[in-house]
């Protein structure tokens, strides 16, 4: 499931503001529709990316970019928010130099009227430390206790859902049968962002969807018992390179399937990642045709092994590459969701020296879109 880290931390942060002080009025009321939502008449939320003690000034810069000054003084009262906390009294008393660059910051006070300044009444912060060890206990806990796959079946009168689960040895099928306790949540269309994901139901569920769960198996691991579910419905696009735009983080390719053209716009945050020939070959193995004990899918270089991973670990650790790498003619995959206009999208992943996946074999073909399912984005 990788997001930048402002981004990531302005969920976290935007969050714990809602649960804390949505139900101020003025909170409320300060917002200006249309403008950065990280700033309103009487508060700013971002990350901070200078610190003056001297001065008492702190430079905060939001999600969206944007940046405020704000003003400390001896009225200023400072808190630390521990990661996972959303009510004000499990918050952390601290003093004015107790943070630092790189944290993130919600400021309460009285925005100037350029919205670029404001005189701090309240300063909470959540430490950057903190949060990167939030996100990796909830990277390693999707990872432990996690699934993912493609939905084959949807029962609608038990609402157990059918999944052809991605493994180290293969597909495998496996029973996801949600309780009332389970949250659903779904992919916004066009949207590549995992925090974009909106509240969602069994009922948006279909067949072919890409799923993600966390929770238990049973023993024999045939079947699953969710804490959470986050499901979108998503496409592989595999083309060749007509033209680049770095400019405009465009690419523009043939679709090798309808041959039409198609704009693939790429954002921060996409993930830019080469195969290689190691997981080509665990690709390969692991395909349905290939069969479940090939060894390519059970033992490769990376300390990637049986037992200790998957592909989707294998292809978290791809080597990155930039847009400007890239070369006209070059064939690439690119996964994103199921938008309004199949001539232009946004690319969630776009995975480069995929050539021998997309000769006319109908496996390969298979293959390819298992990458490019594998690709996408998790929590």
């Amino acid at each position: 499931m990788a997001q930048t880290e402002a981004a990531t931390t302005f969920r976290i942060m935007k969050l714990l503001a809602i649960f804390t002080f949505l139900a101020s009025a003025s909170f409320v009321m300060g917002q200006t529709p249309g403008s950065d939502p990280a700033i309103t008449a009487l508060s700013v939320m971002g990350m901070v990316t200078n610190f003056q003690p001297d001065a008492r000034q702190v430079i905060v810069t939001t999600a969206a970019g944007n940046q405020v000054t704000l003003t400390l003084s001896d009225e200023t009262i400072f808190m630390r928010i521990p990661p996972g906390e959303k009510t004000r009294d499990k918050f952390i008393k601290i003093g004015p130099n107790d943070f630092g660059v790189g944290d993130s910051v919600f400021a309460r006070g009285r925005m100037s009227e350029d919205r670029k300044s404001l005189p701090a009444r309240e300063f909470y912060v959540m430490s950057k430390g903190e949060i990167v060890q939030k996100r990796d206990r909830e990277r390693e806990d999707w990872r432990r206790r996690g699934v993912a796959g493609t939905i084959s079946a949807l029962n609608s009168q038990t609402k157990e859902i059918s999944v052809d689960s991605r493994t180290a040895e293969g597909s495998k099928p496996i029973v996801i049968s949600p309780n009332t306790e389970t949250r659903f949540r779904r992919y916004a269309p066009d949207s590549v962002r995992f925090n974009d994901a909106k509240p969602g139901s069994f009922e948006d569920l279909k067949v072919g969807d890409q799923l993600r769960a966390l929770g238990s198996r049973t023993a024999d691991g045939s079947r699953f018992t969710p804490e959470e579910i986050v499901s979108g419905s998503f496409q592989t696009i595999s083309g060749t390179i007509v033209e680049i735009k770095p400019d405009s983080n465009e690419i523009k390719i043939t679709d090798l399937q309808t041959h039409q053209p198609v704009t693939i716009f790429v954002t921060r945050d996409t993930f830019l990642r080469r195969l290689t020939p190691e997981l080509l070959s665990a690709i390969a193995g692991a395909a349905p045709a290939s069969g479940p004990s090939s060894p390519t899918a059970q033992t490769q270089p990376g300390n990637v092994t049986k037992g200790s991973g998957d592909l989707q670990e294998m292809f978290d650790q791809l080597p990155v590459f930039t847009l400007q790498e890239l070369k006209p003619d070059e064939s690439i995959l690119v996964s994103s969701t199921k938008g309004n206009d199949s001539a232009r999208v946004t690319a969630i992943a776009l995975v480069s020296g995929v050539g021998p996946l997309l000769q006319n074999s109908q496996n390969n073909r298979k293959t390819a879109v298992a990458l490019g399912a594998m690709s996408l984005g998790g929590p």
